[in-house]
């Protein structure tokens, strides 16, 4: 099946606690608290607001064989019978398994800082992450400390790992799992379906060969937080795409004429929907003036990560750069005449992951930069 792109999506919780949900929508409150491991590697590298929104730590490149902690610690809050679900969103930024992991850990002292006083509750692997650069809700039970005054903290450790990134950080009552969603569109065995392949249009605005998807959740049982989207060219095949808080979901990648089958499956802290339906349709045949969507073959770039120039190594040169950041707005747009020895300059943008899209003639090739 020819290769699928899943959006990035945000999801949105909310919560009767003052301080939660934390959004990151301004800045890191002062409230937490930010600090390296007692072994002081990875001074280099700790967690920081980003302009997009989010908390982000890099990799540490100079632990001199050793492993850096870098922490991140909520601040202090109590435990009710009401509200007893830790939730968060998470996501490390690069494909492929690079040996870091993000810990959760809780105390109940007094100290915010004192790295012994904490528990480990859960450890996240990169290979628990679905997608990289897509967030997936994740969740961890403090009914233990229920009627106790507990800080979070939330420890990537690594010896040159990967980049992670946390967001929306809530507390929710516990629930039973969901029942499943309904109303699919496309609806159940429609054909015709159209594909939007205007990516190479001047707006360049619109992913190459996307469809649209969208349900709507159950009218019983307890409220879904999250939505598990599959996709699969058979019923007996489906893959697991990403996660996603929304109703919808733009997928890129689909083919012409081609049967699909896909299933949402609703979640939230209490579990999954079971008996969850598979559905199916069948896209348009491909109309005379589509787009040609193969990749470019012999494309590389260097260096990545970077400080603000970035070079293009190709057989041709290119005809457009456009960058986007992690929530898939486009931030900068070089075209041919603009490019000068085939180096593009980033250093006006802020630090953090974006994704260059390199269009030569109708063919493109998008791949994951970073900003230091």
């Amino acid at each position: 099946m020819k290769k699928i792109t899943f959006l990035i999506l945000v999801l949105l919780a909310f919560s009767g606690f003052a301080q939660f949900p934390e959004t990151f929508d301004k800045e890191l409150p002062t409230s937490w608290a930010v600090f390296l491991g007692d072994n002081g590697l990875g001074a280099t590298r700790t967690w920081e607001y980003s302009t997009y929104e989010y908390m982000l730590v890099l990799w540490d490149e100079d632990t001199n064989g050793g492993t850096a902690e870098n922490w991140l610690v909520t601040p202090k809050f109590n435990v009710s019978s009401s509200n007893s679900v830790l939730t968060f969103l998470l996501t490390d930024l690069n494909e492929g398994e690079y040996g870091s992991n993000i810990s959760v850990r809780v105390s109940t002292k007094e100290s915010q800082t004192t790295i012994s006083d904490f528990t480990t509750k859960t450890t996240i692997l990169e290979s628990d992450i679905i997608t990289a650069s897509v967030f997936q809700n994740f969740s961890v039970d403090l009914s233990e400390y229920i009627g106790s005054d507990v800080y979070v903290a939330f420890v990537m450790t690594n010896n040159n790992g990967d980049a992670w990134v946390l967001d929306t950080v809530d507390l929710v009552p516990n629930a039973t799992a969901p029942n499943p969603v309904i109303t699919p569109m496309p609806a159940n065995k429609a054909v015709d379906i159209s594909i939007d392949a205007t990516d190479g249009s001047d707006d360049d605005t619109d992913p190459d060969n996307r469809v649209d998807f969208s349900w709507l959740a159950a009218t019983t049982g307890d409220a879904a937080t999250s939505y598990d989207v599959y996709l699969g060219d058979a019923s007996d095949a489906l893959s697991l795409l990403g996660s996603t808080g929304n109703l919808s979901v733009g997928i890129t990648g689909m083919a012409y004429s081609t049967t699909y089958y896909w299933k949402i499956v609703a979640k939230n802290v209490g579990g999954e929907a079971v008996g969850s339906e598979t559905w199916s349709f069948t896209t348009e045949s491909n109309p005379a003036l589509s787009i040609e969507t193969n990749e470019l073959k012999n494309v590389s770039i260097f260096p990545n990560p970077t400080k603000g120039f970035i070079n293009i190594k190709s057989d041709e040169k290119p005809t457009k750069v456009t960058i986007y950041n992690l929530l898939g707005k486009k931030v900068t747009t070089i075209n041919k005449s603009e490019l000068k020895e085939d180096v593009v300059d980033i250093s006006n943008l802020s630090k953090g992951i974006y994704l260059m899209k390199i269009l030569i003639e109708n063919t493109t090739k998008t791949i994951k930069i970073i900003k230091e």
